[in-house]
Protein backbone atom coordinates (compact mmCIF):
# COMPACT_ATOMS: atom_id res chain seq x y z
CA UNK A 1 0.00 0.00 0.00
CA UNK A 2 2.67 2.56 0.50
CA UNK A 3 3.82 2.65 -3.04
CA UNK A 4 0.44 1.90 -4.50
CA UNK A 5 -0.31 5.33 -5.84
CA UNK A 6 3.30 5.67 -7.08
CA UNK A 7 3.33 2.61 -8.92
CA UNK A 8 -0.13 3.02 -10.49
CA UNK A 9 1.26 6.79 -11.67
CA UNK A 10 4.75 5.06 -12.97
CA UNK A 11 2.38 2.04 -14.74
CA UNK A 12 0.06 4.58 -16.47
CA UNK A 13 2.39 6.22 -17.64
CA UNK A 14 4.89 3.99 -19.60
CA UNK A 15 2.09 1.50 -21.02
CA UNK A 16 0.55 4.20 -22.63
CA UNK A 17 -3.35 3.85 -21.56
CA UNK A 18 -5.57 3.28 -18.52
CA UNK A 19 -6.39 -1.08 -19.53
CA UNK A 20 -2.57 -2.12 -19.55
CA UNK A 21 -1.41 0.22 -16.83
CA UNK A 22 -4.16 -1.64 -14.78
CA UNK A 23 -2.89 -5.32 -16.60
CA UNK A 24 0.95 -4.01 -15.84
CA UNK A 25 0.01 -2.55 -11.93
CA UNK A 26 -1.89 -6.11 -11.45
CA UNK A 27 1.12 -8.52 -13.00
CA UNK A 28 3.71 -6.36 -11.02
CA UNK A 29 2.12 -7.40 -8.16
CA UNK A 30 1.50 -10.71 -8.66
CA UNK A 31 4.90 -11.40 -9.75
CA UNK A 32 5.89 -9.13 -6.68
CA UNK A 33 4.22 -11.37 -4.84
CA UNK A 34 5.84 -14.38 -5.86
CA UNK A 35 9.07 -13.35 -5.54
CA UNK A 36 8.60 -11.34 -2.16
CA UNK A 37 11.15 -14.02 -0.29
CA UNK A 38 14.04 -13.61 -2.65
CA UNK A 39 13.80 -9.65 -1.77
CA UNK A 40 16.78 -10.07 0.93
CA UNK A 41 16.71 -5.71 1.78
CA UNK A 42 13.15 -4.85 2.74
CA UNK A 43 14.23 -0.98 2.03
CA UNK A 44 14.96 -1.34 -1.56
CA UNK A 45 11.08 -3.08 -2.20
CA UNK A 46 10.07 -0.35 -3.42
CA UNK A 47 12.94 -0.29 -6.10
CA UNK A 48 12.42 -3.82 -6.64
CA UNK A 49 8.59 -3.34 -7.22
CA UNK A 50 9.39 -0.84 -9.98
CA UNK A 51 12.09 -2.71 -11.76
CA UNK A 52 9.35 -5.52 -11.82
CA UNK A 53 6.95 -3.64 -13.85
CA UNK A 54 9.75 -1.69 -15.88
CA UNK A 55 10.70 -5.39 -16.92
CA UNK A 56 6.92 -6.64 -17.07
CA UNK A 57 6.54 -3.38 -19.30
CA UNK A 58 9.85 -4.46 -21.61
CA UNK A 59 8.53 -7.94 -22.35
CA UNK A 60 4.78 -7.09 -23.11
CA UNK A 61 6.86 -5.04 -26.14
CA UNK A 62 9.01 -7.57 -27.04
CA UNK A 63 5.89 -9.83 -26.89
CA UNK A 64 4.10 -7.00 -29.30
CA UNK A 65 5.79 -7.65 -32.08
CA UNK A 66 4.50 -10.88 -32.65
CA UNK A 67 0.78 -9.74 -32.31
CA UNK A 68 -1.29 -8.03 -34.76
CA UNK A 69 -4.14 -6.70 -35.42
CA UNK A 70 -6.13 -8.48 -37.91
CA UNK A 71 -6.89 -5.99 -40.89
CA UNK A 72 -8.98 -7.12 -43.74
CA UNK A 73 -7.95 -4.90 -46.14
CA UNK A 74 -4.28 -5.66 -45.45
CA UNK A 75 -5.10 -9.65 -45.98
CA UNK A 76 -6.64 -8.69 -49.13
CA UNK A 77 -3.33 -7.47 -50.28
CA UNK A 78 -1.33 -10.15 -49.18
CA UNK A 79 -3.54 -12.77 -50.53
CA UNK A 80 -4.11 -11.06 -54.01
CA UNK A 81 -2.44 -13.75 -56.18
CA UNK A 82 -2.30 -11.41 -59.00
CA UNK A 83 -5.42 -12.77 -61.05
CA UNK A 84 -8.78 -10.70 -61.81
CA UNK A 85 -11.91 -11.75 -59.95
CA UNK A 86 -13.37 -13.79 -62.99
CA UNK A 87 -10.56 -16.02 -63.28
CA UNK A 88 -10.72 -16.72 -59.67
CA UNK A 89 -14.18 -17.29 -60.27
CA UNK A 90 -13.54 -19.69 -62.60
CA UNK A 91 -10.63 -21.69 -61.00
CA UNK A 92 -13.15 -21.77 -57.70
CA UNK A 93 -15.63 -23.38 -60.29
CA UNK A 94 -12.81 -25.86 -62.02
CA UNK A 95 -12.05 -26.49 -58.15
CA UNK A 96 -15.41 -27.35 -57.16
CA UNK A 97 -16.18 -29.90 -60.43
CA UNK A 98 -12.93 -32.09 -59.82
CA UNK A 99 -13.98 -32.12 -56.69
CA UNK A 100 -17.64 -33.55 -58.16
CA UNK A 101 -15.61 -36.33 -60.16
CA UNK A 102 -15.26 -39.70 -58.66
CA UNK A 103 -13.49 -40.73 -55.27
CA UNK A 104 -9.78 -41.55 -56.85
CA UNK A 105 -10.45 -39.64 -60.35
CA UNK A 106 -10.67 -36.46 -58.55
CA UNK A 107 -7.88 -37.58 -55.90
CA UNK A 108 -5.31 -38.50 -58.59
CA UNK A 109 -6.14 -34.79 -60.56
CA UNK A 110 -5.62 -32.94 -56.79
CA UNK A 111 -2.33 -35.14 -56.23
CA UNK A 112 -1.15 -34.40 -60.18
CA UNK A 113 -2.07 -30.95 -60.55
CA UNK A 114 -2.05 -29.31 -57.11
CA UNK A 115 0.15 -31.06 -55.14
CA UNK A 116 2.76 -31.70 -57.81
CA UNK A 117 3.17 -35.28 -57.29
CA UNK A 118 4.50 -37.46 -59.63
CA UNK A 119 2.50 -40.61 -60.75
CA UNK A 120 4.82 -42.72 -59.71
CA UNK A 121 3.84 -41.43 -56.14
CA UNK A 122 0.35 -41.46 -56.74
CA UNK A 123 0.24 -44.66 -57.60
CA UNK A 124 1.76 -45.95 -54.76
CA UNK A 125 -0.89 -44.04 -52.39
CA UNK A 126 -4.01 -45.36 -54.53
CA UNK A 127 -2.30 -48.35 -55.69
CA UNK A 128 -2.75 -50.22 -58.85
CA UNK A 129 -0.76 -49.52 -61.66
CA UNK A 130 0.83 -46.83 -63.17
CA UNK A 131 -1.08 -46.97 -66.28
CA UNK A 132 -4.50 -47.10 -64.11
CA UNK A 133 -3.23 -43.85 -62.71
CA UNK A 134 -2.58 -42.38 -66.00
CA UNK A 135 -5.53 -43.41 -67.38
CA UNK A 136 -7.62 -41.99 -64.07
CA UNK A 137 -5.79 -38.84 -64.79
CA UNK A 138 -7.30 -38.82 -68.81
CA UNK A 139 -10.45 -39.70 -67.72
CA UNK A 140 -10.27 -36.94 -65.00
CA UNK A 141 -9.58 -34.35 -67.14
CA UNK A 142 -11.81 -34.92 -69.99
CA UNK A 143 -14.93 -35.62 -67.35
CA UNK A 144 -13.76 -31.98 -66.05
CA UNK A 145 -13.81 -30.22 -68.93
CA UNK A 146 -17.22 -31.97 -70.58
CA UNK A 147 -18.81 -30.74 -67.12
CA UNK A 148 -17.79 -27.11 -67.49
CA UNK A 149 -20.49 -24.98 -68.87
CA UNK A 150 -18.55 -21.95 -70.62
CA UNK A 151 -15.60 -21.93 -72.89
CA UNK A 152 -14.10 -19.47 -70.89
CA UNK A 153 -13.66 -21.78 -68.13
CA UNK A 154 -13.08 -25.00 -70.38
CA UNK A 155 -9.76 -22.48 -71.35
CA UNK A 156 -9.06 -21.68 -67.62
CA UNK A 157 -8.76 -25.32 -66.96
CA UNK A 158 -6.33 -26.49 -70.28
CA UNK A 159 -4.33 -23.45 -68.38
CA UNK A 160 -4.44 -25.19 -64.94
CA UNK A 161 -3.82 -28.34 -66.41
CA UNK A 162 -0.79 -27.27 -68.39
CA UNK A 163 -1.73 -28.72 -71.83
Amino acid sequence: MPVHKQLSQFCRAISGNKKDAEDLMNDTILATLECLDKLKDKSSFKSYIFSIACNLNKMRFRRAKFHVEYNEREIATIMDDGCDPEQTTDFGIIYEQMLSLPGKMAEALILFHISDLPIEEIQKIQGGSLSGVKLRLKRGREKLLKSLNTKKQRIAALLFFNL
